[in-house]
């Protein structure tokens, strides 16, 4: 299979379209995303607006919020996921565009990103924090679904010993290859922290996706509580 590499916003945003629904295949049935989705929820007030950064195909994070009579909106740099995300949890609100250009009229109770920060440089990452702090209310919850940095996965990569991350990490990732940036665990807690969050759950799952040339994920989930206005 050819090999990609995403690079610039037009070229990430084309890559996750042209994947659709394939993607949703091979990501869609994971019980500990579902499970970590669930714990986050509980500490957010019922019925309030939630907000999914890379909304993706809504299967299952979207539509597991909206079943959970949540007001669900999601964002997706992709234009080819919203439409399937419109289609699978037609309840929500959409917009294309990146998250790092987002700028909502309104703070939210829960905000949710699941491995869709991978492709952001860690000047971005701390960007994506501030903007996560400012758009959630105070004592509002965010959940982070990611993958924490080892050694192994090192490589070429730089690691930050300051940010606790490593940057220009490639991975493959559905037969395709990636360049993507990790953080620690140490590096996660220093980040949401700086951006006014107190880390309040945590725990680790592995996933196996059902992709040709992807390997298995372990999964670190974050739940963090907004306890300071910047």
């Amino acid at each position: 299979m050819a090999q990609k590499e995403s690079k610039t916003g037009p070229l990430i945003a084309q890559f996750w379209s042209d994947l659709g629904i394939t993607y949703q295949h091979a990501y869609g049935d994971d019980a500990g995303l579902v499970k970590a989705v669930k714990t986050w929820l509980s500490y957010v007030t019922p019925g309030t607006s939630v907000l999914e950064c890379g909304c993706g195909t809504g299967v299952p994070i979207g539509r597991t919020i909206a079943d959970g009579g949540f007001k669900y909106h999601g964002i997706d740099i992709a234009s080819g996921m919203v439409e399937v995300c419109q289609k699978q949890v037609p309840e929500g609100i959409y917009e294309v565009v990146s998250m790092l250009d987002y700028n909502p009229k309104t703070q939210y109770d829960g905000i949710v990103a699941s491995l869709s920060h991978f492709e952001l440089t860690p000047k971005e990452h701390t960007k994506m924090a501030q903007n996560w702090s400012q758009w959630t209310k105070l004592g509002g919850h965010l959940l982070i679904s990611t993958i924490i940095f080892e050694e192994d996965l090192g490589g070429q990569a730089s690691f930050d010993p300051e940010m606790e991350c490593a940057a220009g990490v490639e991975v493959s990732f559905m037969g395709n290859k990636i360049i993507i940036t990790l953080f620690t665990k140490e590096g996660w807690r220093r980040l949401l922290e700086r951006a006014g969050f107190e880390i309040v759950h945590t725990e680790m799952d592995m996933f196996i996706p059902k992709a040709e040339a992807t390997p298995d994920e372990p999964r670190y989930y974050i739940v963090a509580k907004k306890r300071v206005q910047l």
